[in-house]
């Protein structure tokens, strides 16, 4: 029997549709009516094809050997680990932009001394969520537990450290102790002192209690000090483990631990870009605390933007000068303005943007530059978000560091930053 197909052509968007007449039967040819639903044959065979297919361990293992043959992807292979100790921390003058002053987070500053919260100190923290945000610490403990084979994978090996350091992390004892202990001194200084308030936790706090007053002075005495150490590249704890601590508390209600983590920073320079949080985090997995606040301070576009890994760029020589000084800009006309605030008074892409406009009908041409404020922890602060480009590039940019250099080769001199000032440049030495 032969079936009949009506071709209808429509102008519109040019669609062309070919259908069979509703009253013309199209009978299954046999192949067909074996492999119909509900009888056995081809169904099983399907599924098991199928099944191995999308498999997830044949997939990761496909990726690992696809990661080992392509030269561009040699970081996947090298650095794994997301939390890593720079070798330049025993580097002269150098060591003192890795130094912890109050708190030890994670395994590598343990041993040292002089710290406000030892590891006994951190215990009043993890009973206060117990009490106060309901934390079932069996179920929080036999998750971390669970997952201790990809948290310890986190922590880079450093042939330098001391045998205590990895005795910490192979012993599951010790090192679920370590994440039980830091993630709760996290999350209680995020409930104290950030700016987002957790619902729940407000009435819970009302009627504060001697134990609660404690921790909140002890905390308040050293915050500036525990902000700063909670920005250290290797003073971090998988910050998977703090939003699963956070799950494990009752009582406790978040938008997003990204977002009271993050309050905790607002009066850290350089400030965060306006807006960034809480709309992109339902996206976004980050690694560790400064893996956030590096997010949080750079231009919202540019992760988006990625470099080449280091090890494949030819060397190039020394430029003499790749970036012109103010004094040499200002000779080319280009006039330089700070950026404009929206209705909040902030600026929409934080401190560490900067833009340049010419057009070719015109005599001049237009920089915009952010204000930046140098502070007595500025360097170690940039200092450890380079370190932390340095080993995330491929996947975070470097803004930071191109913002360095730009600012380097811009100001070279008093003078640059005498002409920034007389053209109401930003530039706040």
């Amino acid at each position: 029997m032969t079936t009949k197909h009506e071709l209808s052509i429509r102008d519109d968007r040019h669609l062309i549709d070919i259908a069979a007449p509703a009253d013309t039967a199209i009978t299954p040819s046999p192949a067909t009516a074996r492999d119909a639903p509900g009888q056995s044959g081809g169904a099983e065979i399907h599924a098991e094809w199928l099944r191995d297919l999308t498999s997830a361990s044949r997939n990761t293992a496909v990726l690992n050997d696809l990661i080992g043959r392509t030269p561009t992807l040699w970081y996947l292979g090298e650095r794994p680990a997301t939390i890593l100790r720079p070798r330049t921390r025993r580097a002269g003058a150098k060591a003192l932009l890795h130094t912890v002053r109050a708190v030890a987070i994670g395994p590598y500053h343990r041993g040292d001394r002089g710290l406000a919260f030892y590891d006994e100190a951190k215990l009043p923290f993890l009973r206060y969520l117990r009490d106060q945000c309901g934390l079932d610490v069996e179920q929080y403990v036999a998750a971390l537990g669970a997952a201790r084979g990809r948290f310890r994978d986190e922590f880079a090996e450093d042939d330098d450290d001391d045998a205590g350091v990895w005795d910490l992390l192979r012993d599951e004892e010790k090192f679920v102790k370590m994440l039980l202990l830091d993630s709760s001194f996290v999350l209680v200084f995020g409930l104290m002192f950030g700016t987002a308030v957790a619902r729940g936790h407000g009435a819970a706090a009302a009627s504060v209690t001697r134990e609660h007053f404690v921790l909140h002075s002890a905390l308040a005495h050293h915050g500036d000090e525990i902000r700063l150490d909670l920005l250290v590249l290797e003073n971090q704890v998988p910050f998977a483990a703090v939003k699963l601590l956070a799950a494990s508390c009752r009582r406790l209600r978040l938008r997003s631990v990204e977002e009271l983590v993050l309050g905790c920073f607002d009066g850290i320079c350089p400030r965060r870009v306006a807006g960034s949080l809480p709309r992109e985090t339902t996206d976004t997995r980050f690694c560790h605390i400064l893996h956030l606040f590096h997010w949080s301070r750079v231009p919202e576009d540019k992760y988006r933007v990625l470099s080449m890994p280091l090890k494949l760029q030819e060397p190039e020589p020394e430029p003499e000068r790749l970036i012109p000084c103010a004094r040499e800009l200002q000779r080319a006309a280009v006039w330089f303005r700070k950026p404009s605030l929206d209705t909040a008074g902030t600026r929409r892409d934080g401190d560490l943007d900067m833009e340049f406009w010419s057009a070719a009908a015109s005599p001049v041409a237009l920089m915009t530059i952010p204000s930046f404020h140098i502070l007595p922890y500025t360097a170690a602060l940039l200092h450890n978000m380079v370190a932390f480009e340095r080993h995330f590039h491929w996947a975070h940019g470097v803004c930071v560091t191109v913002h360095l250099a730009r600012m380097e080769g811009l100001v070279r001199c008093p003078q640059d930053a005498a002409q920034l000032r007389r053209r109401r440049g930003s530039w706040a030495a």
